[in-house]
C-alpha cells in the first residue's frame, strides 16, 4: 500500500496512471469472463442433451389438429396445347371440418437424468365436430380444376399429430356413430404423423365425428386450428405454462402448477380454408404452451454475466473513492483479486443454481463474495468500517443487478442509469486530477 501524502511526486500525474490501469484492468478481466461463458455453453449443452435423452424415449414436442377426410381424385392435365394431348393424375382432396371442439387435459410427470430434470406429460384428448360434404364441390370450383372427378366417395377420416410414437390409446373413435378402428397413417402431412380410420358407407352430407385418445408428449403442446371454427379448452396439472403461438388463450387462469386455457378461432383469423389439394399448408403452430422451465436459471445467468464489466467498474469505482478519502492507494495486485472474486461470483452462482432455486442461489453467491471483498478491504485499508461499506455497497450494488436482470422491460433504462451515476461518481472524485496539491 502506498500513501499519497508521503513522497516527492506529482500526486495528479499518479492518481491518473492508477486510474488509467484501473479501467485497462477492468477490460482486461473480461478474458476470464470468456471462460465462464464457456462453462456456461457447455452447461446448457448437457441439460439439452440430458433432455433429448429422456424425450428420445418418451415423446418429443406433440403437436395436434382437428381430423382431415381425404378423398382420393383425379384430375385431367394437358401436357401441351394440344387438347388431345392429355393425362390423368391422381390427386388427394383433404376437406376440412366446419366446426370442432377439443378437449386436452395435461398432466405433467418429472423424469431426471443426472442432475437434469424433464418436464413430461400425458395428454388426454377429447375432440367432437362435423364435416359439411355439400361445400364439397363448391370447394372444388375454388380451387380452379374443372375437370377432377372423385375416383372414392368413401374417404379416409386422417388425425395428424407431431409425434405417433407418444400415441397411448385411442378409446373412441366413431363417426355418425358408427364405431371404428384407428389404424396407422398411411401418409404423412406437413412432417406430422397421423393415425386413421376407414369407414365402408356411403357419408351423408353431414359427417359427425367423436374421438378420445391419449398421447404422450414433453417440452410443448401445440395445436394446429384446422377448422372452420375451433375451440380448445386445455387443463394442466404439475405443469408450468408458457403461451406462445400465434394465438394467445381468449381466457386463461394460471396458479401453483396448475392452469386452465381457453381458445376461439375462426378460419378468419387462422387462414385455412376449406378444401387442399395434395398437401396442407404449414403455417406456425396456431397454439403453442411450453411446459419445460428447467432451463430458465440459465438464461437469468446468461443475462447476468453481460453486465460484468459495469459491476467490476462500479466496484472499483467505490474502492477507488476510499482510496482518495482516506489517502491512500491500494496495490493493483489487490484490484486482481477483488476482480477475480466479482468473477467467480458467476461460477458460484452457475454451481448452486443448478440444485437450488436462482433466487436463493443468488443470494447465497451475492452474501459471499459481498463478506469476501468486504473481508479483504478491512484488511487492506486497516478500517473495519470501511469493510462495513464495502459490504453495503455490494449488496446494494447485487440488489440492483437482480433488479436488472428480473425487470427486463426496464433494464435498458435501469442498466443505462447505472451507468450514468457511475460516470458521476468517476468524475466527481476525478475533478481535481492536475491539480499541484496534496490531499
Amino acid at each position: 500500500m502506498m500513501d499519497i501524502k508521503a513522497g516527492n511526486f506529482n500526486l495528479g500525474k499518479s492518481i491518473s496512471i492508477h486510474i488509467l490501469l484501473i479501467f485497462v484492468l477492468s477490460l482486461l478481466l473480461l478474458i476470464p469472463k470468456l471462460f465462464f461463458d464457456f462453462v456456461l455453453s457447455d452447461r446448457q449443452m448437457m441439460l439439452d442433451s440430458a433432455l433429448h435423452s429422456i424425450t428420445d424415449s418418451w415423446a418429443h414436442e406433440q403437436l395436434i389438429a382437428p381430423p382431415v377426410l381425404a378423398f382420393k381424385g383425379q384430375k385431367t392435365v394437358f401436357t401441351d396445347s394440344d387438347p388431345k394431348n392429355w393425362q390423368k393424375q391422381d390427386v388427394t382432396l383433404f376437406l376440412l371440418p366446419e366446426d370442432v371442439a377439443v378437449t386436452a387435459k395435461l398432466k405433467g410427470e418429472e423424469r431426471k437424468r443426472g442432475i437434469y430434470n424433464a418436464t413430461l406429460y400425458r395428454a388426454q384428448i377429447d375432440m367432437k365436430g362435423s364435416f359439411d360434404l355439400g361445400k364439397l364441390k363448391e370447394s372444388v370450383r375454388s380451387l380452379g380444376i374443372e375437370s377432377l372427378r372423385l375416383v372414392d366417395s368413401t374417404p379416409l377420416l386422417y388425425f395428424f399429430l407431431s409425434d405417433a410414437a407418444g400415441i397411448e390409446e385411442v378409446q373412441k373413435l366413431e363417426v355418425n356413430e358408427q364405431s371404428l378402428k384407428a389404424k396407422p397413417g398411411a401418409i404423412k402431412l406437413s412432417n406430422l404423423d397421423s393415425f386413421m380410420a376407414h369407414f365402408d358407407d356411403d357419408l351423408k352430407e353431414t359427417v359427425h365425428f367423436d374421438c378420445s385418445y391419449t398421447v404422450r408428449g414433453s417440452l410443448s403442446f401445440a395445436f394446429r386450428a384446422l377448422a372452420d371454427s375451433a375451440k380448445l379448452n386445455v387443463e394442466g396439472l404439475n405443469l408450468n405454462p408458457g403461451f406462445k403461438g400465434r394465438f394467445l388463450p381468449s381466457k386463461r387462469e394460471v396458479q401453483d402448477k396448475t392452469f386452465t386455457a381457453n381458445y376461439m378461432l375462426t378460419s378468419l383469423a387462422s387462414g385455412y380454408t376449406d378444401l387442399y389439394l395434395d398437401d396442407i399448408p404449414d403455417f406456425n403452430n396456431d397454439i403453442m404452451i411450453d411446459i419445460q422451465d428447467s432451463s430458465q436459471h440459465y438464461t437469468f445467468i446468461e443475462r447476468l454475466s453481460k453486465y460484468a464489466l459495469l459491476f467490476i467498474g462500479m466496484t472499483f469505482v467505490t474502492i477507488l473513492a476510499f482510496e482518495l478519502v482516506s489517502g491512500k492507494l491500494i496495490s493493483l495486485v489487490q484490484y486482481v483479486t477483488i476482480g477475480a472474486a466479482l468473477l467467480l461470483f458467476y461460477l458460484v452462482l452457475l454451481s448452486l443454481s443448478e440444485h437450488l432455486s436462482f433466487t436463493l442461489s443468488y443470494s447465497c453467491a451475492a452474501f459471499l463474495m459481498s463478506v469476501l471483498i468486504a473481508l479483504y478491504m478491512k484488511a487492506a485499508f486497516k478500517s473495519y468500517k470501511k469493510g462495513i461499506t464495502v459490504f453495503l455497497v455490494l449488496v446494494a450494488l447485487y440488489i440492483i443487478l437482480y433488479t436488472i436482470v428480473n425487470a427486463q422491460t426496464y433494464a435498458l433504462l435501469l442498466g443505462t442509469g447505472l451507468l450514468v451515476l457511475m460516470l458521476c461518481i468517476v468524475m466527481y472524485i476525478t475533478r481535481h486530477i492536475g491539480e499541484e496539491k496534496t490531499l
